[in-house]
């Protein structure tokens, strides 16, 4: 497989875990030889407050100011320890129109949104990342706010309801091609819960079978938390014909979770589970 320089948006709110999901971004990068573009918007309402148009103006300068230098601040250490440039872009606007515009500007190959800390089921619920994958056909990551990526080595690497077979992925196939750990495979099927070893597409691969019960789902994040997997790839056209709820397994599954499938089609399928 040639290799390519991935597009890899961050859209952020700012919040104190950008740090840490910008850390994660910066390291995946360096794994796959990736750009990094940040975009934060914030609506006009909550910038300017005021009636008087020489006020609104003032808000608005302010805010840009203010919120630049914030934006250089967190960034300038990440750049510095992994010696990658992050193109930052703040704008106030229409949040989703000015998404849609980087987007259709940059043309990413990976979308990075962050994981809601309370009420991680409503998650999938939450507008933006609604309005995201409903629109955007590319890979989503859906990080996490405390877990670190490993280094490349030891990166441990998982497929939910699939199988090597199944990551016909530029990404998947570069980082397994740079970890020596084997992709672990969790399952939802008719046979014992079992782990069994496997070699797929010349890559070993560890299975994990669950029964389809009431306590699969749980049976399982307490497996993906004891082999600290860093990355999950989730197919959603697979999710929506396997009948799995992502919306109770994002909300369960404490992990990182690279999202793939047709989006307009297989998110709607597979938030409306149940």
């Amino acid at each position: 497989m040639e290799n390519k320089n991935y597009r890899i948006l961050v859209l952020s709110d700012l919040r104190k875990s950008t740090e840490t999901i910008l850390k994660n971004t910066a390291s995946l990068a360096k794994m796959i030889g990736g750009d990094i573009a940040l975009l934060h918007v914030k609506q006009p309402l909550v910038v300017v407050k005021q009636d008087n148009q020489l006020s609104a103006v003032r808000s608005i300068n302010d805010t840009y100011t203010k919120t630049k230098k914030h934006i250089k601040q967190l960034l300038k250490p990440i750049e510095e320890d992994f010696g990658i440039a992050v193109d930052a872009s703040f704008k106030v606007g229409n949040v989703k129109e000015e998404i849609s515009k980087r987007i259709d500007e940059l043309r990413p190959d990976i979308i990075v949104l962050g994981q809601r800390k309370s009420k991680p089921i409503k998650f999938l619920g939450d507008s933006i990342t609604k309005f995201v994958m409903s629109n955007y056909d590319g890979l989503v990551i859906i990080a996490s706010h405390e877990q670190a990526l490993a280094k490349t080595e030891e990166l441990s690497l998982g497929v939910l309801n699939g199988s090597a077979d199944t990551l016909d992925l530029g990404l998947m196939e570069e980082l397994l091609k740079q970890s020596k750990r084997p992709l672990k495979s969790f399952k939802i099927a008719n046979r014992d819960n079992t782990a069994t070893q496997k070699t797929a597409a010349g890559q070993p691969m560890v299975e994990y079978v669950f029964e389809p019960q009431d306590s699969a789902i749980n049976n399982m994040a307490t497996y993906l938390n004891r082999t600290n997997v860093d990355l999950l790839y989730l197919d959603l056209e697979q999710a929506s014909q396997s009948n799995i709820d992502v919306k109770n397994v994002i909300g369960k599954f404490k992990v990182p979770f690279l999202l793939a499938g047709r989006r307009k089609r297989a998110f709607s399928n597979a938030i409306n589970q149940g």
